[in-house]
């Protein structure tokens, strides 16, 4: 076996998903050379790489074809562009704290990515907040987390619970973001405040001040935090859920809810 061949299969049991780039860096070979390609062709007839689309493989695991090898999906996700951050229910997911398993993945980037399926699984872009890009914050309130050895970046706890009270539908709807969240055990209430002043959205202020103020006990919420998100609530009734009329008007937080979040019906089960 060639020095090559050792060093790529070294790289490969390190690797199980990555990118052209970070082959051609581990390699050492210039942008425009035919170094990493060559390599990548020859491996890949051998059998050692399978392709998730151009740019980006994963490891063929010892006696197994690549189509019978499953690459880990938040790897696929955190790798699909330069600049992914693994949010709403995959971030949920990623720290422990979902309620069910979904085969869609969301992660944020900068701008638009088309939706792609590998094989069972969907993964979906979605812009980061423009306040965020505008002050620069792309990253706050993000962590790393190991996967596979590899690390992943993640919104944490604080920042996803926020934005998936923002997007409820990227958390598999109210009922399974309610079961979700509620298995985070606690949250830096100074962290989630800073987040939404970077965001300056008053539905947001609404929907967290809501929820928390629904779950006080559970995350040990203080009512002079929930008087400083008021603060900021709408100046007129807003539907937290726009694609859904009626319900119930929370005066507290000029927040238009469903009865059944409300009253969280689905406890009855």
């Amino acid at each position: 076996m060639t020095n090559n061949e050792k060093n790529i299969l070294a790289f490969l049991e390190h690797h199980p998903v990555f990118t052209l780039d970070e082959l051609r860096e581990f390699l050492g070979s210039e942008k425009g050379s035919r170094k990493t390609s060559d390599l990548l062709l020859h491996h890949k007839k051998m059998g050692r790489i399978g392709v998730v689309k151009e740019g980006l493989y994963f490891a063929v695991r010892a006696g197994t074809a690549a189509q019978h090898t499953t690459p880990d999906p938040f790897l696929i996700a955190s790798k699909l562009v330069q600049d992914a951050v693994l949010s709403f229910h995959t971030a949920l997911d990623l720290l422990g704290y979902s309620h069910s398993l979904f085969n869609t993945y969301y992660f944020f980037s900068s701008r638009y990515r088309p939706a792609m399926r590998f094989r069972e699984n969907h993964f979906r872009s979605v812009l980061t907040p423009e306040q965020l890009q505008k002050k620069s914050q792309e990253l706050y309130g993000t962590e790393k987390v190991e996967r596979l050895g590899l690390k992943v970046l993640v919104t944490g706890k604080e920042r996803t619970l926020a934005e998936a009270l923002e997007r409820p539908q990227h958390c598999g709807g109210f009922e399974e973001m309610y079961r979700s969240l509620e298995k985070i055990p606690y949250v830096q209430t100074d962290t989630i405040l800073s987040y939404l002043q970077l965001r300056e959205q008053k539905k947001l202020y609404a929907a967290v001040g809501f929820f928390l103020e629904q779950h006080r006990d559970h995350f040990n919420v203080e009512e002079p935090f929930l008087r400083q998100l008021e603060r900021h609530k709408p100046s007129q009734p807003v539907y937290w859920d726009r694609s859904k009329k009626g319900g119930l008007l929370v005066k507290r937080w000029n927040l238009i809810v469903r009865k059944a979040v409300v009253e969280r019906t689905w406890e009855e089960f």
